[in-house]
């Protein structure tokens, strides 16, 4: 699933947004945190305000933070958007999903000339100075789902972390207005989206009699190991658990895995995030209660012609245009933030939302 896969075409609006009553945070406001008024928290775009490559072929390059289903919705919109781009546009994961890994296909892309990167940081403050190397090379770069918000990139496009962690919590006090005592997992807590939608949560709930039984379980995005984990917590907590929390879209399946394994599902509420196959199964089935639904085909169609359009007619014209369409389409634009959104979906309003991913040919999200 590294490169790119193939796809119909489907309209901008449809890919945007799913028609049918799901709760949004896409109207909440960002939080000061992750909103800073210029790239770096003060750093200036004029070097990016003229265009790049005016004409003749783009090569651009997205890179995600690992290997999962969930990317792959971003390979249908590279492949559905790469015919508006003179020149290329590939997407690449790194294997090992690793900070080291992911800064040699970043190296290795400057190298081979590209004209922009797209990238969703592993570890969010040690990236930057490879995104701010690139950028006084006179190479754009945005982030996409995860942000490095202490470096000189231009754009972050993607979710509201700390807006969809509070979504999290906000469902987790609807199903135990009681309280409860919850165990989380992650792939790792050094990448900001797991800070910001770990911390989110953490607000949503902490007036409502909610303990965290321990720090959030790490599994370093790998798919054995978030399972492990969920048996460890098991074993070591047994009936203190009320709810389980999975902060990546891998951990929701894992999740299940082991709660059923243990028989303790009946009893332990299970909050995740996305849509991937077994998630779609699991609610479905009823053995989600609630998922954080992102939307990783705008990541790659929003990242895609913003890259282009700053090569074409630098990043002020490239804002100024997509602006309009975007906030018409329903995404926020704030400073140098575009938050694409999310959907929250249960077993009671899952039918349509699978149906429009159906229709849209994702068998994840």
């Amino acid at each position: 699933m590294r490169f790119r896969s193939a796809f119909r075409t489907v309209s901008v609006a449809a890919a945007l947004t799913l028609p049918f009553a799901v709760s949004s945070c896409k109207d909440q406001p960002a939080p000061a945190t992750n909103s800073p008024a210029l790239p770096g928290g003060g750093g200036s775009t004029a070097a990016f305000d003229k265009p790049l490559v005016p004409t003749g072929a783009v090569k651009i390059q997205l890179l995600t933070n690992g290997t999962s289903p969930f990317w792959d919705a971003l390979g249908k919109a590279v492949d559905s958007e790469k015919k508006n781009v003179e020149g290329t546009v590939d997407w690449r994961a790194p294997e090992p999903a690793d900070n080291n890994t992911q800064r040699q296909l970043f190296e290795s892309s400057l190298a081979a000339n590209v004209n922009g990167i797209g990238v969703s940081p592993i570890e969010a403050d040690a990236f930057a100075s490879v995104i701010d190397a690139a950028i006084e090379k006179g190479v754009p770069v945005i982030t996409f789902d995860s942000d490095s918000a202490k470096s000189k990139r231009l754009v972050y496009i993607g979710t509201n972390n700390y807006e969809a962690g509070k979504r999290a919590g906000e469902s987790a006090v609807k199903m135990l207005p009681g309280g409860g005592s919850y165990v989380a997992f992650v792939g790792n807590m050094s990448a900001q989206n797991a800070r910001d939608r770990y911390r989110g949560f953490q607000d949503a709930v902490k007036d409502h009699k909610f303990t965290e039984l321990q720090p959030p379980f790490e599994d370093n995005k790998d798919v054995g190991r978030a399972r492990q984990n969920v048996a460890e917590a098991v074993t070591k907590f047994g009936d203190k658990i009320n709810l389980l929390v999975g902060l990546y879209s891998y951990n929701g399946p894992a999740i299940v895995d082991e709660a059923v394994k243990s028989n303790i599902r009946a009893k332990t509420k299970i909050v995740c995030f996305d849509v991937e196959p077994k998630t779609r199964e699991n609610l479905e089935k009823g053995l989600v209660d609630v998922t954080i639904v992102q939307k990783p085909y705008e990541f790659g169609r929003v990242s895609t012609k913003l890259l282009y359009l700053i090569n074409r007619k630098g990043f002020k014209a490239a804002m100024d245009e997509l602006k309009p369409e975007l906030e018409t389409q329903g995404m926020k634009v704030e400073g140098a933030n575009i938050d694409t959104g999310v959907d929250v979906v249960t077993p009671d309003n899952a039918a349509p939302f699978l149906q429009r991913m159906r229709e849209m040919g994702l068998t994840s999200t």
